[in-house]
């Protein structure tokens, strides 16, 4: 399930952008926000997974994306799988778009036919669930308001002032969140100042769900392992959850590759908060190892890379420097 996090971010200063009326951006526009949904809502699933593995194999839509994550993962030096991985990338990008458009006009028996869950048991009280940009997350949020939780979901706000160059696609980005708000039974709550938030929530009986994010040159970080290379992972939702003393629920939302059905698996985590994100990057992990191309931020890695010890010279300078 994607966040906002997908556009770039502007600031005050930055000229509002013209709307791009070139057709090849008017064209994908198009085929994003207007296409694809009305293919998901309109059609059974079983044929409108036959429309999108095929639309998947003819490599236009979400054609820059892919080739961006494309190139990082081969950069990896992980096993090569060009024409398959790309396909793989676009189709599991392409069903995380229209999820929430099939969740607005389909009920519980199409979940219970389609979305298939296990792992841990969910804990009845106030939780925070933890997941990281990976398959299509949509339908966790179902699920847990099924189970009875009232869900808020954490996530950055919509740039509009970068979004008026598409505003198909911002138009799009706004349903969405209207969608994910609809489907938790809880308002988002937005990062930037949002820690008091996310208490008072689970104060008032609300869970959280939240996905680990690129963290930014000032977020506060622990150093993990993920493919056997060294990454960092923000800390902030787990030390909320241990300050706040309420379970928390690593979940990962995978796609079946032959049938479209969506598997959500479920993993208690440790209460400490170190612990809790090496338990994240475990199922990080595993879950890329088996399917490499439904982690959505491949483009990102970069800036997941753990940051390097520094050498004694420098640590000696910077200290010179404090006193």
């Amino acid at each position: 399930m994607h966040t906002e996090r997908d556009a770039p971010r502007t600031n005050a200063s930055t000229p509002r952008p013209r709307i791009d009326l070139r057709w090849p951006t008017l064209r994908r526009q198009f085929a994003e926000c207007a296409m694809l949904p009305s293919i998901a809502m309109a059609l059974p699933w079983p044929l409108a997974w036959r429309a999108m593995r095929s639309l998947a194999a003819r490599g236009r839509v979400f054609g820059r994306e892919t080739s961006e994550a494309q190139a990082m993962y081969n950069a990896q030096g992980l096993p090569p799988d060009a024409r398959s991985w790309a396909q793989r990338y676009r189709l599991i990008r392409m069903v995380d778009h229209v999820d929430p458009a099939i969740s607005a006009t389909r009920g519980d028996r199409w979940m219970d036919r389609y979305v298939s869950v296990d792992g841990d048991a969910i804990p009845p009280a106030p939780c925070i669930f933890i997941g990281f940009h990976f398959g299509t997350g949509f339908w966790s949020l179902r699920h847990l308001r099924r189970a009875g939780h009232r869900v808020s979901f954490v996530s950055a706000p919509i740039d509009d002032r970068q979004g008026r160059a598409e505003p198909l696609r911002l138009a799009c980005m706004r349903v969405r969140q209207r969608c994910v708000a609809r489907a938790g039974g809880a308002p988002i709550i937005y990062v930037g100042g949002g820690g008091d938030r996310i208490r008072a929530a689970l104060a008032n009986g609300s869970s959280i769900l939240a996905l680990i994010d690129v963290p930014e040159p000032t977020t506060s970080t622990v150093d993990v392992s993920v493919l056997g290379r060294p990454m960092r992972l923000p800390d902030g939702i787990v030390r909320i959850g241990a300050s706040a003393n309420v379970p928390m629920v690593g979940y990962v939302a995978a796609l079946d590759a032959d049938t479209g059905v969506r598997r959500l698996h479920f993993t208690r985590l440790p209460s400490a908060p170190t612990d809790a994100l090496h338990a994240i990057a475990a199922l990080l992990d595993r879950a890329i190892r088996a399917d490499s191309a439904a982690w959505h931020f491949w483009g990102q890695w970069p800036r997941f890379a753990a940051r390097p010890a520094p050498s004694p010279a420098s640590a000696s300078e910077a200290s010179s420097h404090l006193r």
